[in-house]
C-alpha cells in the first residue's frame, strides 16, 4: 500500500537553469567563439567544428569521427556543451582559466540580448505555472554567478514561475546543503535556526524533486537524500540512476505531474516507481563557495 502522499503546499521543486528551465545551443556556440579567438586559425576552426560536432551528433558519434586522440577524449568526456568548450581549451588548445572566464562572461552578457536564441519549454512553462498555483515551491537553484542573471530571467519571463532563485550554489555540494535545507531540520545536517527551510517541519523526502540535466551536480545529491528526480540525458550518458530519465524535459513532465498529485492516474504510476526507472512513454561549471539566495514575490 502507498505511503500517505504530502499535500501540494508542502512540497518543493528545485529545478535547474541552464538545460532545464531554458535550453538552446546559442550560448554554448558563443562561449566557443569567444574562447576560440585566442587561437590561430586552423586551430580555431578545428576547435569550433569539434564543439558543432558534440551539440549536433553527441558524445560518442563526436568522439569516433575525431582524428585527433586528445580531441576525442575530450568530446567522449564531457558532461554537456558548457564542459566540451572548457575540456577542449584547456586540454587541446592550451588556452588560459582567465581566456575561458572572460569567454563565459561575455556568453552571459549575450544571452541577456534578444540577439541570443533561447527557449523555454511551453509544457514546462506551463507545468509550473500549474504547480505554482497549487502552492508547490519552485526553486531555481543554478551554478550561474548572480551578475546578469536577473535581467537573463527578466528577458525569458520566468520570474512569475519561481518562489526563489539560488545563484552560484555551488553543485554539487551546494545543492546537498539546500536540499538539506528544504528537507528541515529533522534531516541529518539540516539547517540551524534561521536558514533556509528552518521555518518549515520536517519534510519527507518525497515532498521535494529535483530535476536538471547533469547528473553529478542535479540529481546525485538529490538521489543521496532520497528525493526523487528526473534526468535530462540528452546525449545519452547514462551517467546514473534517478527516478524518470528522458532525453528533454517534455519526457519528465508525467512524473512530474505525478509527483505534484496533478494527475490521479500518474500519481498511481509514481508511486510504485522504483529509483532509476523512467515512467513509460519517457525516454561551464562555476565554483564559487558561496551562493546568493533570492525569495521572489508571490505572483498570483
Amino acid at each position: 500500500m502507498a505511503e500517505p502522499r504530502p499535500e501540494p503546499a508542502s512540497r518543493v521543486l528545485v529545478t535547474d537553469f541552464d538545460g532545464t528551465l531554458y535550453r538552446g545551443d546559442a550560448p554554448i556556440r558563443c562561449y566557443a567563439s569567444h574562447a576560440a579567438r585566442a587561437l590561430p586559425p586552423t586551430s580555431r576552426a578545428a576547435m569550433l567544428d569539434a564543439v558543432d560536432r558534440y551539440l549536433e551528433l553527441g558524445a560518442p558519434t563526436a568522439a569516433l569521427r575525431s582524428s585527433n586522440p586528445a580531441e576525442a577524449d575530450v568530446l567522449r568526456r564531457a558532461i554537456d556543451g558548457w564542459d566540451v568548450v572548457a575540456q577542449l581549451g584547456l586540454h587541446v588548445n592550451a588556452l588560459t582559466p582567465d581566456t575561458l572566464n572572460d569567454a563565459f562572461d561575455a556568453t552571459r552578457a549575450h544571452m541577456a540580448t534578444d540577439a541570443c536564441e533561447l527557449e523555454v519549454p511551453s509544457g514546462y512553462r506551463d507545468l509550473l505555472t500549474e504547480l505554482r498555483g497549487a502552492g508547490v515551491r519552485v526553486v531555481l537553484a543554478t551554478n550561474s554567478p548572480a551578475a546578469g542573471l536577473d535581467t537573463l530571467l527578466d528577458r525569458l519571463e520566468l520570474r512569475p514561475l519561481l518562489s526563489m532563485v539560488v545563484s552560484s550554489t555551488a553543485k554539487p555540494e551546494g545543492l546537498r546543503r539546500l536540499l538539506r535545507a528544504e528537507l528541515g531540520p529533522g534531516v541529518d545536517g539540516g539547517p540551524a535556526s534561521g536558514a533556509v527551510g528552518a521555518n518549515h517541519p520536517t519534510r519527507e523526502a518525497g515532498a521535494l524533486f529535483a530535476v536538471g540535466d547533469h547528473w553529478t551536480n542535479d540529481i546525485e545529491p538529490a538521489v543521496e537524500l532520497g528525493v526523487p528526480t528526473g534526468y535530462i540525458d540528452r546525449f545519452g550518458r547514462a551517467d546514473g540512476p534517478a527516478t524518470a530519465i528522458a532525453p528533454d524535459i517534455e519526457g519528465l513532465l508525467p512524473a512530474l505531474r505525478a509527483w505534484a498529485g496533478l494527475d490521479a492516474t500518474s500519481a498511481r504510476q509514481q508511486d510504485t516507481l522504483p529509483q532509476g526507472t523512467a515512467p513509460q512513454g519517457t525516454a561551464p561549471q562555476d565554483t564559487a563557495p558561496r551562493n546568493t539566495t533570492k525569495e521572489l514575490t508571490p505572483w498570483s
